[in-house]
């Protein structure tokens, strides 16, 4: 499990619906023993569910036993997933109790007495698990390649999990070791501490206050008997909603549903429910947080009314109008001129009454107190201008974007719909999408009167005030009066059900050279809402040239600035109309563009690329807030452990590369990286674009619902970008070089987590005659999740860690490859953790893995390669990668049949010969007191 806290500026209206959980805390593990009628009792016939209502392709059922029912069905998916939410969070919890929500969650990965190995039987079957829990309810969700089995396998699992998990003392003492480790993690991010200092300022009473993760002292002595009775009453069929989206049969999943959910029994006592009410803040609050390392964060949060509340519209509204870039107040009057890094205004209310919160990251020479005034007075309305019609406009197209891309990816939306069951209804999304395109500027200058005042506030500094003043947030009205006059929304194009096999992409692939040289790949597939993405890869110059180039890596982020012909407002409006995203990545020998758009947009979406691309700004002044963000960013990570241990071990590294300050495999320090940044100028960057970016070299893949002419344009916008002085393009072919071990361990004070990496060098690319062996092998051993060796001895047994993995890496050019482990623990167990992961390490050698341990990891890496290749993005990054090494689709078939073919034997001896107990670098950071 791992603490989450949801982001405050969101550029999209789905992120800013779901920033009503502001502490959610995701889980993957655990378990109880309730009865629960089996086969052999004599059952009565349970009715099918009562089909409640239709909407938005959306279908809601009934069971007798107040079980809600949501399906989704998407015959063109080739993926399904199961989601189960109860309306049960962290405001369900008494004192004593606090975070007791999200360490049942945990519990319930922990097995029933039909299904002890939970992580195992999932990934035995190729699926994709996590659960997560809120303020408001706790969720367990499941994504898969669509399968029937699979299907009846999950139904059958939550219902055994609704009514018979062991939420068992030995796995209590275990587990709460892994969420303590959790909770130390999340004091290690400033942001994050901060968020929850200023929340449990806000709160007098209410227990949103109370961040989900709970306290260190609830964690470490919760009693079993209350974990037990918390379950028991809160797992139960009326307080659940069960969600299938996807590919699945409607008719044999509502009689699966029936036969396991159905004999589960009302309990008699109705569900308990909160009744505590906050009481109008009177004044200002103020809190002040002191830690080491991260950089100046200013956060003021404002209560507002519950979710169900006709005012969430404008208040999402008002928080886009004021946060958007570059149009939104706050970026140009804090952001642009260099005054903080980033600022913005989000939230919303939960089943009860919420917050707002607005917030300004600075950088470390910040003066703190002029903009603390600046953004106050703005987020307030006292320096605010008035927002004008085109703002509201386009708003409004972003939430129609938004609401688009939500309803192309069913399995995207019911995880939307998660978060609003226990808010009340799951059809408020539809409300919102309803109501956000009517919101007025009278509505937003509305509700910042209202909400946005210095009584209603919680900062981080006290101010006082000439009078008291209270702002009463009202109650939402009946939830069927809002409701009243809903209406369906407008229906999305279907996709095609298209098999993810190498053999069937093959026949749906063409491949062209295109007049003027470009190389173009396409792939027709009819997706959902007409979606298609395309992936440009430009190519140039020899790697020792281009790394002695400064600001290589500057120039992709700078076309966000716009072009000749558009300002970086008519840019992004640009493609907001074409329903189109756009991220272009640059780097010292190439580029990468990609681009998301629909087939009636992507050609004129590709002209606005084609004149960033040949025509950017790279403005002086955008520059210099990217220079200043990069600085400030780079001073606030100097005291966290990842970059302490960095630090540590670069020169050893260094050393065993035979290599210095200048060269592209030198490790640069804090310092040297800061120095080279302040030495990097604009004319640098204009200088490097002019000499190298062209459309010399280059590899365009396209997959989705393809418009007609495309290769006609493609030639045609990009065809004569061409720069003959411009060095051509040669492949840097990395090799191995051993590097011999040592430990090193790093001081870094004032953190609760602390972090080990072991690391060894391997002489391997992906081709060698034993990689896929060693892919496997290495999956077995801590690359699969929780039924890994490492995870099940050292978290799931030792209770040492929430985090702990290892990872193969390895390329198809080459000989440069590297084994790595890495964990969490508390700085205590630093010694403890190092020796069990040695012990399992000489265990896997001495024994070996399995076949059943094999033959799961084979599953899970297949399933996984067939899960990315059923999306329209990786298909074109396969399309390139492919094509850059003159492959087909034959070639990844090819590689798939080879790992399915790996033996035991092959597999164990791939790891004996490369993995060597004592050939790690070991480095750890931490505070070893």
């Amino acid at each position: 499990m791992r603490l989450k806290f949801d982001g405050l500026l969101s550029q999209g209206l789905g992120v800013a619906l779901l920033s009503l959980a502001l502490g959610v805390a995701q889980a993957q593990p655990v378990a109880k023993v309730r009865p629960k009628p089996t086969a052999a009792a004599a059952a009565p016939v349970v009715p099918l569910p009562e089909r409640v209502r239709e909407l938005g392709g959306i279908e809601e059922y009934r069971l007798a036993n107040g079980l809600q029912v949501l399906l989704f069905p998407d015959a063109t998916q080739t993926t399904t997933t199961v989601n189960i939410t109860y309306r049960v969070g962290s405001r369900h919890e008494a004192p004593g109790e606090y975070g007791m929500a999200h360490l049942l969650e945990h519990m319930l990965f922990k097995g029933t007495e039909r299904q002890k190995d939970i992580p195992g039987a999932m990934a035995q079957r190729g699926v994709r698990f996590n659960g997560t829990t809120t303020v408001d309810r706790t969720n367990y969700f499941a994504s898969f390649n669509a399968n029937a089995d699979t299907l009846a396998f999950l139904i059958d699992l939550e219902a055994d999990r609704m009514a018979n998990s062991r939420v068992a003392k030995a796995d209590l003492d275990t587990e709460m070791t892994v969420v303590r480790n959790e909770f130390e993690r999340g004091e290690n991010q400033p942001f994050a501490v901060l968020s929850q200092r200023v929340n449990a300022a806000a709160y007098t009473w209410h227990p949103y206050g109370n961040a989900t993760i709970g306290p260190k002292s609830d964690i470490e002595n919760v009693p079993i008997e209350k974990l037990q009775a918390f379950y028991k009453r809160y797992y139960r069929p009326d307080n659940a909603t069960l969600l299938i989206a996807g590919q699945f049969d409607k008719a044999a999943t509502l009689a699966l549903i029936t036969r396991h959910f159905g004999a589960i029994a009302r309990p008699a006592t109705p569900v308990p429910q909160p009744y505590t009410v906050e009481p109008a803040q009177d004044g200002e609050r103020s809190v002040v947080v002191r830690r080491v390392g991260g950089q100046p964060i200013l956060l003021a949060t404002y209560h507002v009314p519950a979710i169900t509340h006709p005012d969430t519209a404008p208040l999402i509204v008002y928080g886009l109008l004021m946060s958007l870039q570059p149009s939104g107040q706050l970026y140009k009057q804090i952001v642009e001129p260099k005054l903080a890094v980033a600022a913005g205004i989000g939230g919303a209310g939960g089943a009860e009454p919420g917050t707002v919160s607005a917030f300004a990251a600075l950088p470390p020479d910040a003066d703190v107190s002029k903009v603390e005034t600046l953004l106050l007075d703005l987020a307030e309305g006292r320096t605010a201008k008035p927002f004008e019609e085109s703002e509201l406009a386009r708003v409004r197209d972003i939430a129609v974007n938004s609401y688009r891309q939500q309803m192309k990816n069913p399995e995207a939306l019911i995880q939307q719909i998660s978060g609003l069951i226990a808010a009340g209804d799951w059809r408020l999304l539809f409300q919102l999408m309803e109501e956000i395109p009517k919101v007025t500027l009278a509505d937003v200058e509305r509700v910042r009167a209202a909400y946005f005042k210095p009584a209603n506030r919680t900062l981080g500094r006290y101010l006082p005030a000439a009078a008291s003043e209270r702002v009463e947030i009202p109650a939402a009205p009946p939830l069927e009066q809002r409701l009243a006059g809903l209406q369906g929304p407008p229906k999305v194009e279907a996709g095609e059900q298209l098999e993810p096999v190498p053999a069937v992409l093959e026949s749906r692939t063409k491949r062209a050279t295109l007049p003027s040289g470009i190389s173009l790949h396409t792939l027709q597939k009819q997706t959902r809402g007409n979606t298609v993405v395309l992936q440009m890869q430009l190519r140039w110059g020899e790697r020792d040239a281009t790394f002695a180039r400064n600001g290589t890596g500057m120039i992709g982020s700078l076309m966000n600035e716009g072009s000749g012909n558009l300002t970086k407002q008519q840019l992004q409006d640009a493609l907001i109309k074409l329903r189109a995203g756009l991220n272009i990545a640059g780097y010292d020998q190439g580029a990468t563009i990609f681009l998301s758009a629909e087939r009636d947009t992507l050609l004129p979406a590709l002209r606005v690329v084609a004149d960033v691309l040949r025509r950017p700004n790279l403005p002086q002044d955008a520059f210099d807030r990217e220079v200043k963000a990069s600085l400030a960013g780079i001073e606030a990570s100097r005291q966290e452990p990842g970059v302490l241990r960095q630090e540590a071990t670069r020169g050893h590294y260094n050393a065993a590369r035979g290599v210095k300050l200048g060269h592209p495999d030198y490790v640069m320090g804090v310092d040297e990286r800061i120095a080279e940044l302040k030495a990097t100028t604009l004319d640098d960057v204009k200088s490097f674009y002019a000499d190298y970016w062209s459309a010399n070299d280059v590899l365009i893949s396209v997959v989705g619902a393809l418009p007609d002419g495309l290769a006609a344009e493609v030639d045609k916008l990009f065809g004569d970008w061409k720069k003959p002085a411009a060095p051509k393009f040669v492949r840097h072919v990395p090799k191995h070089l051993a590097v011999p071990p040592t430990r090193i361990d790093a001081i870094a004070r004032d953190k609760a987590n602390a972090i080990v990496r072991l690391h060894e060098t391997l002489p391997l690319n992906t081709e060698d005659a034993d990689y896929a062996a060693l892919e496997l092998a290495v999956h077995v051993f801590g690359g699969g999740g929780l039924e890994s060796r490492l995870s099940e001895r050292v978290r799931q047994k030792e209770g040492l860690t929430y985090g702990i993995g290892a990872s193969l890496s390895a390329d198809f050019w080459g000989n440069e490859g590297s084994f790595a482990i890495q964990a969490s623990y508390a700085p205590d167990k630093r010694e403890r953790v190092i020796a069990v992961i040695k012990e399992e390490v000489e265990r896997m050698s001495a024994q070996g893995l399995t076949a059943a341990e094999l033959a799961r990891a084979k599953k899970d890496i297949l399933e996984g390669r067939k899960q990315s290749r059923a999306d329209p993005g990786a298909l074109a990054g396969g399309l390139t990668s492919l094509a850059e090494r003159g492959e087909n689709w034959a070639a990844a078939q090819k590689r798939d049949d080879v790992l399915a073919a790996v033996t035991v034997e092959q597999a164990n001896a791939a790891w004996r010969k490369h993995i060597k107990a004592d050939n790690f670098v070991i480095s750890t950071a931490g505070d070893f007191k």
